[in-house]
């Protein structure tokens, strides 16, 4: 039996459209292995000028065993990502922003503000929360991080 191409055409579609992975690596040794446990709850709603309290570690999670836990954090950062979409190993977003770094890799804890005047997107349902930080003296310098999300952002 053959499928029409407007079926073939929609099922490509929905696979496409398929729910971003935020637990997947991000980029080459890059591991989920951050620990947020207090932050942002998926799919909830956070407004501009809004502050969030994080709470982290490097504890083992259910994504990570973290066997690299013998290796030192680097300075944390937290970045925001709006409606990234992974295409082969690669993500691809309409906006990043930085919002915090220099962060202590002991603090545990960091409160960040969402920031106002927001650039326009296309999707503001759609953004992430990324934690991340590096181990320079790990073998090949792994990232490791945490993401929440997808959320939404509205105006002040």
């Amino acid at each position: 039996m053959k499928l029409s191409a407007a079926i073939l055409t929609s099922l490509l579609a929905a696979t496409a459209a398929a729910a971003f992975d935020k637990n997947q690596p991000w980029g080459k040794r890059d591991y989920a292995c951050i620990n947020v446990y207090q932050g942002i709850p998926d799919h909830s709603a956070v407004t501009e000028g809004q502050t969030v309290h994080l709470r982290f570690n490097r504890q083992p999670t259910p994504r990570c065993s973290d066997p690299l836990a013998k290796y030192p954090a680097s300075k944390y950062s937290v970045w925001l990502y709006n409606n990234p979409v992974r295409n082969l190993d690669t993500i691809n977003f309409d906006e990043q922003i930085k919002i915090a770094d220099n962060i202590p890799g002991t603090a545990g804890t960091v409160n960040v503000k969402i920031p106002a005047n927001l650039p326009k997107v296309k999707n503001g349902d759609v953004w992430y929360l990324r934690l991340d930080t590096s181990l320079n003296t790990a073998p090949q310098m792994p990232t490791l991080f945490n993401a929440a999300g997808p959320f939404t952002i509205h105006d002040a």
